[in-house]
């Protein structure tokens, strides 16, 4: 299948974003590297920055189809918990460069009044606030967790998926303590 030379320009930038830098990448070697001329990347793009916002619609628009495609029908409510666990640490090892990008890029952004970044990093953490949230009732409710606060358990899960994602994404060998840290968030959990 062959890609069209607006999803060249894409996939190269991406790759030059998250593995040099987007500070450090121009256009004219975004465009040399995807074998297109520099007229044919402003004909699809008016800059860099609309470059890096579609890439970033792209990947939160696929991240937010896989959360909605886990599961909603369990065996127990914290097979759901488990599966959004999993499914961070799949993406940090099967989209290694979309996740460097975010992970180094997006911040620095969030200091620009109205970035793309700050919509889609707060709809992100909304997303998976409300699925933790909605588990945490349910999972009380079912009398399969002990009583917390749905809230700030949910921040803290979300921030311990977090340091798992980002230590996975980093780390070059095998990731031997994704069975430990499920162990650990169900215990605290579990009755």
């Amino acid at each position: 299948m062959t890609s069209t030379k607006k999803e060249q320009i894409l996939n190269t930038a991406l790759r030059l974003f998250a593995l040099q830098g987007y500070a450090e990448t121009t256009t004219f070697q975004i465009a040399q590297e995807a074998q297109v001329t520099e007229p044919l990347l402003y004909y699809h793009f008016k800059n860099k920055e609309e470059i890096f916002t579609k890439i970033l619609e792209k990947i939160f628009a696929e991240y937010k189809q896989m959360i909605l495609n886990l599961p909603s029908e369990t065996v127990t409510v914290f097979d759901k918990i488990e599966n959004l666990i999993r499914l961070h640490l799949n993406i940090a090892s099967m989209r290694p460069l979309e996740s460097r990008l975010i992970l180094a890029h997006c911040p620095a952004k969030l200091i620009e009044n109205g970035h793309f970044c700050s919509k889609i990093l707060q709809e992100q953490e909304q997303l998976l606030l409300d699925y933790l949230i909605t588990c945490l009732k349910e999972g009380m409710a079912k009398k399969e967790f002990k009583k917390l606060d749905a809230v700030n358990t949910a921040l803290v899960i979300l921030c311990f998926i977090n340091g798992l994602f980002r230590r996975k994404l980093f780390e070059q060998q095998h990731f031997p303590y994704e069975e430990t840290a499920i162990v650990f968030c169900r215990n605290s959990l579990l009755l």
